[in-house]
């Protein structure tokens, strides 16, 4: 072997190894109270959907079920709600806004938990960095596929005592909630507020699904 090809192997394998310690610094070095949430979180849904004991086809809808609640519990629903409605939530009364959120969080935890099952387990997690004042804090993330290729997820989020609950994730730059808005939006100024609840409840009931359990 050449000198010359001596030096690009050796370099070769040192960047290897910086960018190996450096995924390990990314995943450690922005650690906190917020992220540690965000990583135990993300560490329940994986291991829910790795579970050896639930990967047969017969226990494939006690997985979903599973992460689904997870999600329920994790996630603020009724901010994500009143987020997706803008100035519209002001004109609802309380019981159109109970409603809506119920509406709401059926349909978003079945769509956020096929995302799960679908893609976490094949997943590798980086935690890049997180911007945190008193009360809203993004926490920014790398999902590596199997063959490297990025996603890169934010979650936002707002505290509650001493948890820190998401109401929001941006995927490569595209927000879950602000995608919500702009057709929540549409549609009510298009049609009406009450052509989308009707819209939403049609949509659950062909997807089979019943009202979000309660946190």
């Amino acid at each position: 072997m050449s000198g010359a090809m001596r030096l690009t192997v050796r370099t070769g394998v040192v960047s290897g190894v910086i960018t190996l310690m450096w995924l390990v610094v990314a995943a450690s070095a922005f650690a906190s109270e917020t992220t540690d949430q965000v990583k135990t979180e993300l560490d329940h849904l994986t291991g829910i959907v790795k579970d050896p004991a639930l990967q047969e086809k017969a226990k494939e809808e006690a997985r979903k079920s599973m992460v689904k609640e997870r999600i329920v519990r994790w996630f603020d629903l009724q901010e994500m709600a009143r987020r997706s409605l803008a100035g519209y939530w002001a004109k609802r009364s309380g019981q159109e806004r109970k409603d809506f959120v119920e509406l709401f969080g059926d349909l978003f935890v079945e769509s956020y938990t096929t995302l799960v099952v679908d893609h976490l387990g094949d997943q590798r997690v980086a935690f890049l960095s997180e911007k945190t004042d008193d009360r809203d804090a993004i926490v920014r993330t790398k999902f590596l596929s199997k063959r490297n290729e990025p996603t890169f997820v934010d979650f936002a989020l707002l505290r509650r005592g001493n948890a820190w609950i998401p109401y929001d994730v941006v995927i490569d730059e595209v927000s879950i909630v602000g995608n919500y808005r702009i057709q929540f939006d549409k549609i009510i100024r298009d049609q009406s507020y009450e052509a989308l609840v009707k819209k939403m409840r049609l949509k659950r009931e062909a997807e089979g699904l019943g009202t979000t359990a309660k946190k």
